[in-house]
């Protein structure tokens, strides 16, 4: 009996398997058959249709292989995922590194088991939807989305850059200088200062509710086992979990997708794509029938913000923003890149086979 072990194949494995027939006969001493008392048919299995873009997948994990073969680190390693955002359907979904499910076939031998277990790119874990990464500069439109939504900000509300800027006694960085600082500029250069003044004056309890309404912090309800929920930090979090107030300056770091915020390549796609639809996320799935039944979240967003920030990300690509690698001829793009540290600057400085994490998440037209 062939059982799914893990993915879509375990999710489904009931549908997928069908029910055992059954033969009641009588036999003799010698165990011949003398009569039959009743037969029940077996039941195949029924076929399921994925989502899955044939063409669309096999171009994800040429391009994560290519990428992550030329990327000089010893253990790189990465995820794709794309998604119809107007109704959940996951067109493609890639991970690497992986592994050969043949080798599960019947019986994995102990030398492979080991090292599968042992290898430090984990090939075991769907990053797409299990590793769990703080999200860096692609939080940003959502703090943006937070501030305008609760009135915090404006589009013309300024917020001076000079390469960093001074919250509660301690200096915060930004990468460059880029002076005095509006909403689109802000989200086109990625700087760091304005988002601190953004974040600071948004408050951590209005970011966390917008990170939250777009998905973050929860599972996205993927029909795939062992799905990782990522976090979303808020003073409520932090006392539940660590018995320990929040402090003003943890918000600085948050308001640039770093401190405690973790999200996966799967929620940080859904959560954009929401947001180009206008505020309606609808649930990832790769069960092509369940387009019909499945359930989106939406929310209320005023369109003049969601506008005011999609003018942003439309920036980033096209307007010789940080994103200009994405840029399309004759196709309207719109993104934002994000890196994230995974450790303090100090110890990045000393180990040097630590690198920043890197992302890049996009919608179009």
């Amino acid at each position: 009996q062939i059982i799914g072990k893990t993915g879509f194949e375990k999710q489904y494995n009931d549908i997928l398997l069908g029910v055992d027939g059954e033969r009641q006969s009588v036999v003799d001493n010698r165990g011949r058959e003398r009569e039959v008392l009743g037969i029940k048919e077996a039941k195949p299995g029924r076929n399921l249709q994925l989502t899955i873009d044939m063409d669309l997948q096999a171009v994800a994990e040429l391009a994560l292989d290519e990428s992550l073969y030329l990327d000089p680190h010893p253990h790189a390693r990465g995820a794709v995922v794309a998604l119809n955002p107007q109704n959940g359907e996951i067109l493609a979904m890639a991970s690497r590194p992986t592994f050969d499910p043949n080798k599960f076939a019947v019986r994995i031998k102990s030398k492979d088991w080991k090292e599968l277990t042992n290898d430090p790119g984990n090939p075991l874990l769907n990053r797409a939807i299990q590793a769990q990464w703080a999200p860096g500069s692609t939080f940003k439109p959502i703090v943006a989305l937070a501030g305008l939504e609760s009135g915090a900000i404006d589009e013309n509300t300024v917020f001076h850059c000079a390469g960093g800027a001074t919250f509660y006694g301690h200096f915060y960085k930004c990468l460059e200088v880029h002076g005095d600082v509006t909403l689109h500029r802000g989200i086109v250069a990625s700087c760091d200062a304005y988002f601190y003044g953004v974040g600071n004056k948004t408050g951590i309890d209005s970011i966390a509710f917008y990170a939250q309404q777009v998905g973050y912090g929860a599972k996205t309800g993927i029909d795939l086992p062992n799905e990782a929920s990522g976090i979303v930090p808020s003073p409520e979090w932090q006392m539940r979990n660590y018995r320990q107030k929040w402090y003003l300056g943890q918000t600085i770091s948050v308001s640039i997708g770093q401190g405690q915020t973790t999200v996966t390549p799967l929620q940080l796609a859904r959560a954009i794509g929401g947001i180009g639809m206008g505020g309606v996320w609808h649930t990832p799935h790769l069960l092509l029938s369940a387009t019909k039944t499945e359930q989106p979240h939406e929310w209320a967003l005023n369109p003049d913000n969601v506008k005011k920030v999609v003018s942003g990300m439309y920036g980033v690509v096209n307007e010789g923003g940080t994103g200009v690698r994405a840029r399309i001829p004759g196709l309207d793009v719109c993104g934002k890149t994000g890196t994230a540290q995974v450790a303090s600057e100090a110890y990045e400085k000393s180990h040097r086979d630590v690198k920043d994490n890197a992302w890049f998440v996009a919608y179009a037209p």
